[in-house]
């Protein structure tokens, strides 16, 4: 008998000690993540590669950790598995459970949609009828450069610059084609409308992952600079963004950024408009569906400002796209005067047949 109290007693250490060595070793791999991914963040080609990553496997090894804590009865090393899980779950991978807020009766709400699309998809049947179904005011499409995705809402007027095209139901009264990049050529569109929510100012972008690469690199050299030029090529379009924000009234920034919300370029741009998912989203949110599968990444947007409140935002599926549709429920300030836009005054805008040929 005293063989075996002894035989269970150094069982229980053991498993003491296993606990205790897993919690420690959580709580490093998520200190050590979260710490490189803010100093020195996207400055170090390995920062970059941990902020642009999935981060739902850092939950992983805490919540392991949790488990096994549990099994061996360990309450204080619970407690500190369930912090560090938590912290995993809503910081690192970006879980959200927001409230989803009704609007106030005779407020003007605007419903706002961003798609990209996958410009080579041929089922574009399908595509109208989602886009339809949505009932959205404003849609914005990425990767929608073909001329196939011109007619999608004859209903709605539009307007487009290179794969970034702009569905308005109501009034488009300016619009202008900014260029961003000289090699490739790239543009955000800028949009002034008038919706029967009233006007509002919409800037549609695409922010691609690099200029340098078409995929990702697998050997350490090739990969660091390519992390780097995607870094670099963020920094300039980022910098593009906050440059054309209006200075007031209603503005709506969607598109596809390529960029997570553990950036750096994601944290300056909240410090001036606000993410509605991140608000008034609900899950993990994610949109880049890998193999057009499991979606990994969050890097599609919705962003209001001017005084514009988002209400709700969720996603759609993805088919037949590998990204996932981000839908917004947006209130406009009541009683806002229409805004008298003047002609539009293109800056860098191409023409016709420059974008023909983009």
């Amino acid at each position: 008998m005293a063989e075996r109290t002894e035989e269970q007693a150094r069982q229980r250490r053991r498993g003491g000690c296993v606990a205790a060595l897993l919690t420690v070793l959580a709580l490093l791999i998520v200190a050590a993540v979260a710490t490189v991914q803010r100093h020195p963040g996207e400055d170090w080609w390995f920062g970059a590669l941990l902020t642009y990553a999935p981060q739902l496997p850092w939950v992983v090894p805490p919540a392991l950790a949790l488990l096994v804590t549990l099994i061996a009865r360990r309450g204080g090393l619970s407690l500190v598995n369930l912090l560090v899980t938590a912290y995993a779950l809503f910081v690192l991978a970006g879980f959200e459970v927001n409230d989803q807020v009704a609007p106030v009766p005779g407020q003007p709400v605007l419903r706002v949609a961003t798609w990209n699309v996958y410009g080579k998809t041929q089922d574009i049947d399908l595509v109208r009828a989602r886009l339809e179904s949505w009932d959205a005011d404003i849609v914005c499409l990425q990767e929608a450069r073909r001329e196939i995705f011109a007619d999608l809402l004859p209903d709605y007027e539009s307007a487009r610059a290179s794969d970034l095209r702009v569905f308005v139901r109501g009034t488009i009264v300016a619009s202008r084609a900014i260029l961003t990049s000289q090699r490739p050529r790239r543009y955000n569109l800028l949009v002034e409308a008038e919706t029967q929510a009233g006007p509002v100012t919409v800037l549609a972008v695409h922010i691609p992952r690099s200029t340098r690469a078409r995929s990702v690199p697998r050997e350490i050299e090739p990969l660091a600079h390519y992390l780097l030029a995607s870094v670099a090529e963020r920094e300039r379009e980022f910098a593009t963004i906050h440059r054309l924000l209006p200075p007031d009234g209603p503005i709506v920034l969607a598109g596809d950024m390529n960029t997570p919300p553990n950036s750096r370029y994601w944290r300056r741009l909240d410090a001036e408009l606000t993410d509605t998912f991140d608000v008034r989203g609900r899950g993990f949110g994610n949109t880049f569906a890998w193999r057009r599968g499991l979606a990994l990444l969050r890097i599609d947007y919705i962003w209001t400002g001017g005084g514009a409140e988002p209400l709700r935002c969720w996603t759609e599926p993805a088919t037949p796209s590998d990204h996932r549709p981000v839908l917004a429920e947006i209130a406009l300030p009541p009683g806002e005067a229409a805004r008298q836009a003047g002609p539009a005054a293109p800056v860098d805008s191409p023409t016709e047949a420059d974008v023909e040929s983009l």
